[in-house]
């Protein structure tokens, strides 16, 4: 390890340009980098419910759609509303990738007499009605289709929906752009219009994550500067961190790009949080570097000491919070784990510059004129510090039981809570309510019968199968048992049945009698062939060949819990029902329900994985298990704390908050092993526990306090996040690591100095260490001669202890 540190610090140009030359490579790629925002691209597509979803979309055409709703005053069936939504209908029909518009005036409708039985638009000819005669003609022919109405007309006449299919291999997002600015052309008047659906979603979604991310990167550098220049008042301590995360950062963001990873509504957030996290061992290392100038020492004894004094507790922290984000590879979400990859690379870049770059930029610079002087500004101001940290290291150990008490008191407190928690992986909730997307949402549930869809597929497996009447009267128990049931509410239903229900009874002069399934298979077959005679289109209601079709239930908006039951109820009876067909579900409401089911064995995977992976590499590299365990029971203080106030207050697991506890054990575990490590070391030089416990509080705790500092202000910048579930995330990471910090300021020093564990006295192994733990003071005086080979002064050393009796 010397004489890495040796060369790095004897060749500094070299390492500076070797850096640079990687740091372009990874730029030169950032350009690229995309944005990924279709929640169904979330999952595997090995998931059953992804591929039930895909076979359907190969089988019906696109799932996917696009919904405008125009919402008026009083009531759509007036000339100026309908003049308005006929025009957006004529110019979306002509986006690249539309493939249908369905709206109020051409919606299809079954009238049918005595004498005729006609299929088509709901308004003659698609065009808007001039007449008060024929606009009340109209209005009672939309709101009389059970086929329209509370689908594409609001059953009070106050809202109607333009509903844009589009092709499947169409560009959704430059859809849903050219959607957006035809709407904005229209929003002048007393309607109110609103867009909704996954293009939609995605669209937004992905300009809210640029935006975010172009408001809150400059406010954490801020943050971060003002972090730096507190804690050494000096250019230099405020440069040389924001190089190694800047570069680190860059490294980071250019291999998702490289590989073609895209930004994802969890990942986005990555730059900020690297740039919190980063800053955490560059401050360590440069409040050593100063704290060993201050000693005396020749500036490049200093940097070499430096590096390999503090080699060993940043490769830990870094390690440790490598293996917390590496954790999120056990999730079920493909953005997690993308973003726990590539933040690790990110945090692990940065280690590696704060022990190669740094101390290659500390060589090359001279040595700052106030490293020497204590009394300066800046070491009263250190000193003021020092000495609040020194007052709670002698409380503690002056109150060490009530402490350890006190503590114990808390973890219960909390536990309660944690019982409170509920896991919501909803759009909804993950967006918050004054979200745009949201409130359109709540406009369809509103006026239309939901967003959501309960989509069954029907597969005889035959030509013609879904002209049985047997089979289609099985289809309306199945969707009457659906607006009947208890739990959630289905609102509306569409299927072939309805069709041919709705063809029956008007077959038979409108008769209200017909509205039934006919027992006769002929005359299925009949009405059915009239309808596409008529020009009707069966849409997803039936293959060409009407061996499958599919039944859809619209639904407001619910939990993920309720979807998850719907989704349960809807397959059993599904598998009661229709033994003798295939029928399963397929679309969103069932790939929601896999989600949720997954996730929380994935979570608790994620938690279990952090904290065994972080306790291991302390215990190795430590050489203790003891040490490791110390180490833990901070975070598992603040584990607790994070649980319990969530719920205490409502705020659930949602696709970012499940993250907290991996990430926050990752990172929390920092502060506890610069404590372990400072402490033994000064424990070692012969202080007693108390003496060591006030030298460590006010050297190693300086560089703990400004980086919990640096990392809760730096993840308080994602309370500014136009997402809920990204602000909860942030506001909940910057508690946990002002918690875990103050956690390392009282339990572990209770601890330590109440029983004074072995681990204290005895060797580190040699490998983990990189060298023999010598006290510095006596290989000095033994070593005047820098020639002299060190194996022999560290023999002598170990010789000399030994006679005198010590370890």
């Amino acid at each position: 390890m010397r004489k890495i540190v040796e060369w790095i610090v004897d060749h500094p140009r070299t390492v500076v340009l070797i850096v640079l030359a990687i740091t372009l490579g990874f730029a030169a790629a950032i350009p690229g980098i995309t944005t990924l925002t279709d929640f169904k691209e979330y999952i595997s597509r090995d998931d059953p419910a992804v591929r039930a979803m895909d076979r359907a979309e190969d089988r019906y055409g696109s799932q996917t759609s696009l919904m405008v709703a125009v919402v008026a005053e009083d009531t759509i069936f007036k000339v100026s509303t309908l003049e308005k939504i006929k025009a957006m209908r004529e110019e979306f029909e002509q986006i690249i990738g539309v493939d249908e518009v369905t709206d109020p005036l051409n919606a299809q409708v079954i009238t049918g007499t005595e004498a005729a039985l006609v299929v088509g638009p709901a308004a003659p000819g698609k065009e808007v009605p001039k007449t008060p005669e024929a606009m009340e003609e109209y209005r009672q022919r939309a709101l009389g289709s059970r086929l329209l109405r509370d689908y594409i007309v609001s059953s009070d006449g106050k809202a109607g929906v333009l509903a844009l299919k589009l092709k499947k291999d169409a560009d959704q997002t430059a859809v849903a752009k050219r959607v957006v600015e035809i709407v904005e052309r229209y929003k002048d008047g007393p309607e109110r219009i609103y867009i909704a659906g996954l293009p939609y979603m995605s669209l937004v979604l992905s300009e809210s994550m640029g935006r975010d991310l172009r408001m809150m990167l400059p406010i954490v550098i801020l943050m971060i500067v003002a972090v730096l220049y507190l804690s050494f008042f000096s250019l230099r301590g405020v440069l040389l961190p924001l190089l190694v995360v800047s570069l680190s950062t860059v490294w980071a963001v250019g291999a998702m790009a490289a590989l073609k990873v895209p930004f994802t509504i969890m990942s986005f957030i990555m730059p900020v949080i690297l740039m919190a996290i980063g800053i955490a061992y560059a401050i360590h290392v440069l409040n050593k570097y100063y704290e060993e100038l201050a000693a005396g020492k020749a500036k490049r004894e200093a940097v070499i000491d430096t590096a390999l004094l503090m080699a060993s507790p940043v490769a830990m922290a870094g390690l440790t919070t490598v293996a917390g984000f590496l954790s999120l590879m056990n999730s079920f979400l493909i953005p997690q784990r993308q973003f726990g990859l590539f933040t690790a690379f990110g945090v692990l870049v940065a280690m590696a510059l704060s022990l190669a770059l740094l101390p290659a930029m500390l060589a090359l610079l001279p040595v700052p004129r106030r490293a020497r002087k204590p009394r300066t500004r800046t070491g009263a101001s250190r000193l003021s510090l020092s000495g609040w940290l020194g007052l709670i290291g002698r409380l503690v150990a002056r109150h060490r039981r009530a402490v350890l008490i006190a503590s114990l008191a808390v973890l219960i407190a909390f536990a309660v809570g944690t019982a409170l928690v509920r896991v919501e992986t909803s759009q909804q909730e993950f967006l918050g309510q004054d979200h745009p997307i949201v409130q359109a949402l709540n406009v369809m549930d509103e006026h239309f019968s939901g967003i959501e869809q309960v989509i069954v597929e029907f597969d005889t497996g035959r030509r013609d199968g879904l002209k049985d009447p047997e089979l289609l009267k099985r289809i309306v128990a199945f969707e009457e048992w659906l607006e009947t049931k208890p739990g959630v509410r289905i609102n509306k239903t569409s299927s072939l049945a309805d069709l041919v229900r709705e063809m029956n009874q008007k077959f038979h002069a409108d008769d209200p009698s017909y509205y039934a399934i006919p027992d006769d298979r002929k005359l299925v077959a009949q009405l059915l062939l009239l309808f596409t005679f008529q020009g009707g289109k069966l849409g997803n209601m039936a293959l060409g060949d009407f061996s499958a079709g599919e039944a859809i239930g619209l639904y407001s908006s619910v939990g993920s819990t309720e979807r998850v039951e719907l989704a349960r109820e809807v397959q059993r009876y599904l598998d009661e029902h229709f033994r003798d067909i295939r029928a399963e579900m397929v679309g969103s409401t069932r790939v929601g329900a896999s989600l949720f089911s997954k996730i929380i064995t994935s979570q608790i995977t994620s938690l279990v994985t952090s904290i065994l992976a972080s306790g291991l590499i302390v215990a190795l590299l430590m050489g203790s298990l003891v040490a490791s365990l110390i180490s833990l029971i901070p975070l598992v203080l603040t584990i607790m704390i994070n649980f319990g106030l969530m719920g205490f207050s409502n705020t659930p697991l949602d696709m970012a908050t499940l993250m907290v506890s991996s990430i926050a054990i990752g990172i929390g575990i920092d502060y506890a092993i610069h404590f372990l490590s400072r402490f033994r070391r000064e424990y070692r030089e012969g202080l007693e526990p108390k003496g060591a416990l006030e030298r460590t509080i006010q050297t190693a705790g300086r560089g703990i306090a400004y980086n919990a500092l640096a990392l809760a202000l730096g993840f308080a910048v994602l309370l500014f996040s136009t997402f809920k579930g990204t602000a909860n995330f942030g506001f909940l990471i910057a508690l946990t690591m002002v918690i875990s910090a103050a956690s390392a300021f009282t339990v572990i020093p209770a601890i330590l100095v109440t029983w004074e564990p072995g681990f204290l006295r005895e060797r580190a192994w040699a490998w983990a260490w990189g060298r023999k733990e010598v006290r510095p003071t006596r290989r000095a005086v033994l070593n005047p001669n820098p020639g002299l080979d060190p194996s022999l002064i560290q023999t002598d050393c170990e010789k000399e202890a030994q006679d005198e009796g010590k370890t």
